[in-house]
């Protein structure tokens, strides 16, 4: 049951309230009791041996996983060193369905191509950086090049799948 924030007016409204607000909380830590020091059958046992009741069976809810978030700055990492080993099949694999469509391995090759002519060879990189955006996980990666220095932005979804790949000037603002 929930309750929405506001006063109460109704007579008793008061204990009302927070009784419904407390049964809530008391439900749910009377559900996550369970035994620390030995199993659940060795406390049945424990308990038969005293003479108590014991239920015929006993059955403890399987654990709740949850998914780890990915590590998204290693995963542009890993992005770039597919792109500067020449490996763009592997990083189209890496893109969500709709970029898949519009860029092809061929396309990305073009792009990194294209970028080197204009920046120059690549030498190395710096430190990945998150940044904050609300078109999703992006990750800047500062770039060494021979002529200028340049940036390489990737976008990931919360799968971990790339939603955009670009190979920028530096200075650009995140969207």
């Amino acid at each position: 049951m929930f309750l929405l924030p506001g006063k109460d007016r109704t007579r008793g409204g008061t204990w009302r309230r927070r009784l419904l607000m407390a049964a809530p909380a008391a439900l749910l830590a009377s559900q996550a009791l369970v035994p620390v020091g030995g199993s659940v059958p060795g406390l049945a046992q424990a308990r038969a041996a005293e003479g108590a009741a014991v239920p015929a069976a006993v059955t403890v809810p399987a654990a709740v996983t949850v998914p780890a978030r990915p590590d998204y700055q290693r995963l542009a990492l890993d992005t770039l060193d597919e792109v500067t080993r020449g490996d763009f099949t592997a990083v189209s694999a890496r893109f969500d369905e709709a970029l898949r469509g519009q860029a092809t391995p061929e396309f990305l090759a073009k792009s990194w191509n294209d970028y080197q002519k204009a920046f120059g060879r690549f030498e190395s990189h710096g430190d990945p950086k998150q940044v904050a955006s609300g078109n999703g996980n992006v990750v800047d990666v500062p770039l060494h090049m021979a002529k200028r220095p340049g940036d390489f932005r990737v976008t990931f979804n919360t799968e971990g799948q790339i939603v955009g790949l670009f190979f920028l000037r530096t200075g650009v603002p995140v969207p």
